[in-house]
């Protein structure tokens, strides 16, 4: 009886309720402020921000949402100097700037780009690729906008400050903390706050420049979507004390609705041929040169058609007319790679190669749930993470490792096999055929934050969240080695005791994690 009450517990669903629902259509409205003010250069610029936010697929564990980002110049001084002198007026009606990215939110709080494949109507499912989000720019405004996305708080500690690892590996950890709740238009929010800096922020160096990023944003507690963003970044050079560059991005929830229907199905058309045409194209566009006019023509023509047949009122029409402009832009021959930044043409495809997110030791480890497991709530002991892909040549030996980990040190520290690339309940055979004990992860999300190119794949981790040791290939000696790089992070202790470990993620797997 207690075994068949186990199996169900651990097939039900196991992420957190999602507030989002299939459908929720939420629309920003802000702005954008940058300005340099150094010897011989001075600039200022400013631009109103829409964001729109369209769920188009809602599973238990994650909402997939489309977020198009539009920017629309307000000002700018070297236009207006131009006007002064031709008697002209800036033009009033230039497009905007475009971007349209396809995001999947994980109950966590985490997000990853969407990446699916061939023509509309697009696969969302477990199985779409994905990969990690860009940093946002720090001397500009980044031509897309994630902000309303922020990371959930531990649950073991949500009133205490964490970090998150920055998705570019160059710059230090983000730093958040909860600080209280406020009210946005009538609306009960947490406000999360977030600190990043360079390393000389605080003790300037003469000569050499550094930022300090500051992020605000005021969360709902029904969706966990934010409904307020404020961020300001800054840079200083050398022992100045004024800021020599900024730039303050604010934007508040104008409206909130839900597309069913027939209106559902028009915008959601609008995004995915978008989507999928800019795709297409993206590798052409850097040397439309060498392609000649006619190889655009024919599909600025498919285009054309698509637009005359489909409705002109969306308001992801945009997206399809920044594709246009791209096509346009490529049949004369002018390569995007020469588009200055924030231009109409600069909608994203979201199929740029990113670089590698692995962590090197000293780095603090991404975050990621897995099932009931997330690595940011086993923060007070070691974890080891073991990448493996089910039925892989090396899998039994890789598990082999892990599940003597587990029996030696499962009380004392996190033991996370984390199955890659195949259905985890694959993995979870494999163990079982080997006899083993050591839970079975279900490792697609954590596929995506360290982007493993290679199994199996070892990482040791402290319990403030910093990788110590990393591995990649297993053998006769890789459990010594783990067993050595996990004995310096523990605490002398009595002589050891079997003990089982934290959460569980594929059906048949682990009991829920202990909290500190």
């Amino acid at each position: 009886m207690t075994g068949g009450l186990l199996a169900l517990a651990l097939l039900a669903p196991s992420a957190e309720p999602n507030g989002l629902a299939k459908g929720d259509e939420l629309t920003f409205a802000g702005t954008v402020a940058e300005g340099v003010d150094r010897p011989g250069n001075r600039f200022r610029r400013a631009q109103t921000l829409e964001i729109r936010v369209l769920v188009l697929e809602k599973s238990d564990a994650w909402a997939d949402v489309a977020v198009l980002t539009l920017l629309r110049r307000t000002d700018d001084a070297v236009t207006g100097a131009v006007a002064q002198v031709t008697g002209g007026v800036p033009d009033k009606v230039a497009p905007p700037a475009a971007r349209l990215d396809l995001v999947r939110v994980h109950a966590d709080g985490s997000a990853h780009h969407l990446l699916p494949g061939g023509v509309p109507p697009l696969t969302f499912d477990a199985k779409t690729p994905a990969r990690t989000l860009p940093a946002v720019q720090l001397d500009t405004f980044s031509p897309f906008e994630f902000g309303m996305f922020p990371p959930k708080p531990p649950r073991s500690a949500p009133d205490k400050p964490w970090s998150v690892a920055a998705t570019d590996p160059s710059r230090p950890a983000e730093t958040w903390q909860a600080q209280g709740t406020d009210s946005v238009t009538g609306e009960r929010c947490a406000l999360l706050v977030m600190n990043q800096q360079h390393p000389n922020w605080t003790s300037p160096v003469g000569g050499k420049s550094a930022w300090h990023r500051a992020d605000a944003v005021w969360v709902s507690t029904l969706d966990g979507c934010a409904r307020k963003v404020h961020r300001v970044i800054r840079h200083r050079d050398g022992f100045a004390t004024e800021p020599a560059a900024w730039v303050e991005v604010k934007y508040e929830l104008k409206e909130q609705s839900r597309a069913i229907a027939r209106t559902f199905a028009r915008h959601r058309r609008d995004i995915e041929t978008a989507f999928a045409a800019a795709a297409e194209v993206a590798p052409f566009l850097p040397s439309a040169d060498r392609y000649g006019p006619k190889f655009f023509e024919a599909r600025l023509q498919k285009i054309d058609g698509y637009l005359q047949e489909s409705d002109a009122s969306s308001p992801y029409r945009e997206a399809v007319l920044a594709v246009r402009r791209q096509l346009d832009a490529a049949r004369r021959g002018e390569a995007t790679a020469k588009v200055a930044p924030g231009s109409p043409l600069a909608l994203s495809p979201a199929v740029v190669p990113a670089k590698s997110n692995w962590p090197e030791p000293g780095q603090l480890a991404p975050d990621f749930t897995a099932g009931q497991f997330r690595l940011a709530d086993a923060r007070g002991k070691p974890a080891v993470l073991v990448f493996f892909k089910p039925g892989g040549e090396t899998t039994d030996l890789a598990l082999a490792v892990a599940d003597a980990l587990h029996t030696k040190y499962g009380s004392r520290a996190a033991v996370v096999p984390l199955a890659v690339w195949k259905d985890a309940a694959l993995g979870v055979k494999d163990r079982d055929r080997r006899k083993l004990t050591v839970p079975i992860y279900d490792g697609e999300q954590a596929d995506t934050a360290y982007s493993v190119e290679s199994v199996p794949r070892f990482v040791v981790i402290d319990g403030r969240g910093v990788v110590r040791w990393t591995f990649a290939g297993v053998g006769a000696e890789t459990g010594h080695s783990v067993k050595e790089q996990l004995e310096r992070l523990l605490p002398a202790t009595a002589p050891d005791r079997a003990a089982g470990t934290a959460g569980t993620a594929a059906p048949g797997t682990a009991p829920t994690p202990p909290r500190p």
